[in-house]
């Protein structure tokens, strides 16, 4: 008897291999699920996340938004006012955009590593808990803000690893933790290719691009979450973190 496949089981250093590997993940995990029924307190700190990528991105009403793996549409939602685009890899996560969202915003399949856009083509870039999936997070990096152009904002965030890992490890040995909060601690990694942190997003982002602010989720002192502001270049008064 065969146990669920990983992505040993597929070539993702081929496009068509780290597709399909990608769908098999959408399939396994739930993402309206784990927005809409999770538990409370993890449905809290997703909030907390969301709210701090829409100050960081600043939209004005009638700019060009554009969502780098698009998901089920969540993020999107957020900016009604907003020209929106959404891409994703995954065929099911645009159907369910398009299902949320209507034909108020323009889709399409395509690699987050070679964005179909042309340079400075939106004035806001966002790509949330996607760069930990990807084979290679500094190729997508590049197109973020090479989409973004030079007056254009990135938005990204990333999962704190190694705080969430520690975090679990608390729950499992506290029974009444762990049965409060049973949706954090058997959350799984299989569907990342990196272990990330603020240190690795630093990494992918040298060369291509500067990070202007970053905020913790829930804070700075226990920081589950990164939310980060980056652009092409330094920001006017401001040191770079």
């Amino acid at each position: 008897m065969t146990g669920p496949r990983t992505s040993d089981d597929f070539d993702i250093t081929r496009p068509d291999g780290f597709a399909a590997w990608n769908e098999e993940m959408v399939a396994r995990y739930d993402i309206e699920r784990y927005y809409e029924r999770a538990h409370p307190v993890v449905r809290w700190l997703e909030t907390r996340r969301l709210d701090a990528l829409l100050r960081l991105a600043a939209p004005r009403p009638g700019e060009r938004v554009l969502e780098v793996g698009c998901g089920a549409g969540h993020v999107l939602e957020r900016f009604a006012a907003c020209e929106r685009t959404g891409i994703d890899l995954s065929e099911s996560m645009l159907h369910r955009t398009r299902r949320r969202l209507g034909t108020s915003i323009r889709l399409s399949r395509a690699s987050a590593d070679c964005l179909p856009f042309g340079d400075g083509a939106f004035h806001v870039v966002v790509c949330t808990e996607v760069l930990e999936h990807t084979p290679d997070p500094a190729a997508v990096l590049a197109e973020l803000v090479r989409v973004a152009g030079p007056s254009g904002r990135v938005v990204v965030s990333i999962p704190n690893e190694g705080q969430i890992d520690r975090a679990k490890r608390m729950l499992r040995r506290t029974p009444l933790l762990r049965t409060w909060l049973r949706t954090l601690a058997a959350e799984g990694n299989e569907w990342h290719l990196h272990t990330f942190d603020l240190r690795l997003l630093r990494q992918v982002a040298d060369g291509s691009a500067t990070i202007h602010r970053t905020v913790g989720i829930p804070n700075r002192l226990v920081p589950l979450r990164w939310v980060a502001l980056l652009g092409a270049g330094p920001a006017p008064g401001r040191r770079p973190v």
